[in-house]
């Protein structure tokens, strides 16, 4: 195989990986951000004084519900299995999640910037050929 048609393949390649990484990026800067928002929603519930609330069933479905003193709230934590958490307990879980993502996000970007450094390799790789075959 030609060297010019090598380094094609390698940064067709390099491109298809690069918009994989981007597109999990997209979706864990998405959960990031749906997760904060849920914290921040958790701290309102915790501190709030109010004891009638709009509980939200799904699909737009609210009801009204009464938030008693030291409730817990039921949290689902795989394969259907629901454990009673405090709002506070479920915010450290939340946190939790929130560390594991920003990890993960931490990861993806380093794998972008490796792809750049690998792009940009392969372009001097292209110009040593354009030179070689000029002579």
């Amino acid at each position: 195989m030609e060297k010019g048609q090598e380094i094609l393949y390698r940064a067709i390649e390099l491109k298809r990986k690069s918009e994989e990484t981007e597109q999990s990026l997209s979706f864990v800067n998405q959960q990031i951000s749906e997760l904060e928002s849920f914290s921040e929603e958790l701290n309102s519930l915790e501190n709030s004084e109010e004891r009638q609330i709009l509980a939200n069933i799904g699909k737009g479905v609210f009801f009204k519900a009464k938030k008693e003193e030291g409730e817990k709230l039921f949290v689902d934590v795989g394969a259907g299995i629901l454990v009673r958490k405090t709002p506070g307990e479920t915010k450290e879980i939340i946190d939790g999640q929130i560390k594991k993502f920003n990890d993960a996000r931490i990861r993806l970007k380093m794998e972008l910037e490796s792809f750049v450094g690998q792009f940009g390799e392969m372009m001097r790789e292209v110009e040593k050929l354009k030179k070689t075959k000029r002579k």
